[in-house]
């Protein structure tokens, strides 16, 4: 199973918010076939309410939805997002969004990646400004 298709990255992105880049994080997803429309509020929602939990550090944020949002999810998938500008998440410029739709832990692997991509924040930098779908799928798969 492909958790990254190509079809879910997008690269050289300018982003107004952060409810703008979660929107189109999860229209990556369902445009791949990964998730329901209805998974989109869901992630808005989480936004919404537990926003803490959508920014982990180093410029990267993994917006996803509620736990009663997993009905939604086709399959396990992430999008990514890359922008070199960033957008501000809750006091923090998130350069690298990555969409999370997990129906089990069967995106534990691709997070742990990302943790350790991320753990040096240089290496998070180097990150921000790769602007090649292929490059980044090669980096996360």
């Amino acid at each position: 199973m492909e958790i990254l298709k190509k079809t879910a990255i997008a690269v050289s992105q300018e982003l107004s918010s952060k409810e703008e880049a979660t929107i189109l994080a999860g229209k990556l997803l369902q445009d791949s076939g990964s998730i329901q429309e209805e998974y989109i509020d869901s992630m808005l929602d989480k936004l919404a309410n537990e926003g803490f939990a959508t920014y982990i550090g180093n410029g990267v944020a993994i917006p996803h939805g509620m736990e009663d949002g997993k009905k939604y999810i086709n399959e396990t998938a992430i999008s990514i997002i890359q922008s070199e500008t960033g957008v501000d998440w809750n006091g923090e410029r998130a350069h690298i969004i990555v969409g999370i739709a997990a129906k089990d832990d069967e995106h534990m692997d691709v997070l742990s990646k990302l943790a350790e991509l991320i753990e040096d924040p240089e290496d998070a930098k180097k990150i921000w400004e790769i602007d090649s779908v292929d490059k980044i799928y090669e980096l996360f798969s």
